[in-house]
């Protein structure tokens, strides 16, 4: 859509279906965290324990948190985002790549009218856009990405939602309601931000997994998908390796190529898209070598070892 709530284009995931056999699927982060939180029992999952750094030897790792508490594990892994404790104790290759542009998102409870139940809505304007997302149960999440050479935070939520307003003075009056509708306090604010490719992102007993290994600009929406793949094959190689060494650089010999591929073509979509919108209702097709890209991405086949499907 433009700014005047105009349909520019829009394409059916049927072909995404026929193709690959799966559908998008959309989900809240919020309810994804209970879902996997369900699976644990409650002493399994510790707050307000966040981890500063870590010591190793050859029998253990002790792990140390910000309120004092320490731990000690046969293994740790880093799964703690872009600001990773865990990497910057293990590679400590500085603060991530501040890629020009900043978001702000919120998840409200809204039946909007711009919104269909199965579409996902991209709102395109010059050096900014909108996306509107259903997340199911009457819940719709809203991201706003800007242009910007560089990032100064937000005092408060009332400043970030004043700003957003101020940029979309000339959008149409639904667009503008539903963020005026918003509560400041669930608007989120962030950089975009990402770091170049590792060769390696395991030492002894420790190693990464998702933002903390390959944080990616979100143009690709690879972020979560790489993550859960991680996942899956650092999980599978734990159950099959004999040795924690051996799992550990078999993970990493099947993941790193292929994440710093998607890393990359990220990166190079992240930029592309800020100089494709001189014209606000202008809209390129994807070139053939992004069909090829897609292919390749969606027919991955990662490790399971002795996963229950």
């Amino acid at each position: 859509k433009n700014i005047a709530g105009e349909t520019i284009r829009s394409s059916s995931t049927d072909k995404i279906v026929e193709k690959y056999g799966q559908t998008i699927v959309t989900v809240w982060w919020y309810r994804l965290q209970q879902i996997l939180a369900s699976f644990l029992p409650d002493k399994n999952i510790h707050l307000d324990s966040r981890c500063i750094s870590f010591e190793q030897n050859d029998r253990e790792v002790e792990i140390y948190f910000e309120n004092g508490k320490t731990a000690k594990a046969d293994l740790l892994i880093g799964a703690d985002g872009l600001n990773s404790a865990v990497r910057n104790n293990l590679i400590a290759d500085g603060k991530p790549r501040y890629l020009n542009s900043i978001s702000w998102r919120a998840v409200i409870q809204d039946e909007h009218e711009l919104l269909n139940p199965n579409e996902i809505v991209r709102i395109v304007s010059d050096k900014q856009f909108l996306f509107l997302i259903n997340v199911g149960n009457g819940y719709l999440c809203w991201t706003s990405r800007k242009f910007a050479s560089e990032y100064i935070p937000s005092a408060n939520g009332d400043e970030i939602k004043s700003l957003i307003l101020k940029d979309l003075t000339h959008w149409a009056e639904p667009i503008r309601k539903l963020i005026e509708t918003t509560p400041s306090e669930k608007i989120f604010e962030a950089p975009i931000c990402d770091r170049p490719p590792l060769k390696t992102w395991s030492k002894g007993r420790v190693t990464l997994l998702g933002d903390a290994a390959h944080p990616m600009s979100p143009t690709r929406g690879q972020g979560a998908n790489s993550t859960f793949e991680d996942a899956w094959v650092l999980a599978g190689y734990l159950s099959q390796a004999s040795t924690l060494e051996e799992a550990l650089r078999k993970y990493e010999k099947e993941r790193i190529e292929r994440t710093s591929i998607i890393q990359t073509r990220s990166f190079e979509s992240e930029k592309k898209q800020w100089q494709l919108n001189d014209k606000p209702t202008e809209l390129k097709q994807p070139r053939n070598t992004d069909i090829d890209f897609n292919d390749w991405l969606y027919s991955y086949k990662p490790f399971a070892g002795a996963i229950a499907i």
